[in-house]
C-alpha cells in the first residue's frame, strides 16, 4: 500500500475515534474532508492526498493540529539541534519521495509568518478561551482564561505573560514563558471539563466565565462558578 495511503487512512481512524478538542483545531469538517481525500487516494486518485495537503497549507490551525497527531503517533518529532520537524515515519513503510516528505514538513513546520516582526495583537481583542496549565511537572495551576494570538500564532500572550511555542520540543507542554522559562499547556476547552491528566481544581477567570459556562460547556446553570473539579484524562491515576 502506498505510504501516502496510510498515512491518510491512519489519521481519518484517529478523527473518527477521538474527541476532536483533544487534537488542536482539527474540526468535524476537517475530518470529513479527510475521509473525502482517503476515499479518493484509495481510488487511485493522486489529487486525493494533494487535496489534503493543500488543505493544510491554508488552514495553519488545522496542520498545528495534524502535527500534533503526527507527534503523538511518532511519525514526527522536533529535532533542536536542526531547529525544525523531523519525519520519523516507521521503519516498515516505505520511504515517502524526498520532495513529498519536504511538501509535508513545510505543511506541519511552516515558517512564522512574521518572524522578528511578528506583532502582538490588537490590545482590545476580546481573545480565544482555552484551557491554561503551569508545568512545573506533570501537573500543575490550572486555568480557563482568554489568551491572544501573535499573527504567526507561535507566541501566546496570557494575563501580562509572553508564552511561546517549544515546537514539540516539550512533554506534556506546548508553550514556555519567555520570562521563567516555565512550561505550560494550553488546549481548546473541553465539553466535559476534564481537561487535567489527573484529577484536580481548574479555576475560571473572570472575564471568561459567563461565556465558558453558556457556550462551552453549555450549563448556563453554572454561570456563578469560578472553579470546578476536573476528573482528568487518567483519573485512576497519579502523577509520580
Amino acid at each position: 500500500m502506498d505510504t501516502k495511503l496510510i498515512i491518510l487512512k491512519r489519521l481519518e481512524e484517529i478523527c473518527r475515534g477521538s474527541d476532536l478538542n483533544d487534537v488542536g483545531e482539527i474540526r468535524w469538517n476537517d475530518g470529513q474532508l479527510l475521509r473525502s481525500c482517503t476515499i479518493r487516494a484509495e481510488r487511485g486518485d493522486p489529487n486525493g492526498w494533494q487535496t489534503f495537503i493543500e488543505h493544510l497549507q491554508g488552514q495553519r490551525d488545522v496542520a498545528w493540529g495534524f502535527r500534533r497527531v503526527f507527534e503523538d503517533l511518532g511519525w514526527a518529532t522536533y529535532s533542536p539541534e536542526h531547529d525544525r520537524l523531523l519525519l520519523t515515519l516507521p521503519d516498515d513503510l516505505p520511504a515517502l519521495a524526498e520532495s513529498v516528505a519536504e511538501q509535508l514538513v513545510r505543511v506541519l513546520d511552516p515558517e512564522p509568518e512574521f518572524e522578528e516582526t511578528d506583532p502582538a495583537p490588537d490590545s482590545e481583542s476580546l481573545g480565544t478561551i482555552m484551557y491554561i496549565e503551569e508545568k512545573p511537572g506533570l501537573a500543575g495551576h490550572a486555568r480557563i482564561g482568554r489568551v491572544r494570538f501573535s499573527a504567526s500564532r507561535k507566541t501566546i500572550y496570557y494575563a501580562g505573560r509572553t508564552l511561546r511555542s517549544l515546537k514539540g520540543s516539550g512533554y506534556k507542554a506546548n508553550y514556555f514563558n519567555v520570562d521563567s522559562g516555565l512550561h505550560y499547556w494550553i488546549s481548546n476547552c473541553k465539553k466535559d471539563g476534564n481537561d487535567t491528566l489527573y484529577p484536580g481544581i481548574v479555576e475560571i477567570d473572570e472575564d471568561a466565565r459567563e461565556e465558558y459556562w453558556t457556550r462551552i460547556r453549555q450549563l448556563p446553570g453554572n454561570v456563578q462558578m469560578t472553579r470546578f473539579r476536573s476528573e482528568g484524562k487518567y483519573a485512576k491515576r497519579r502523577p509520580s
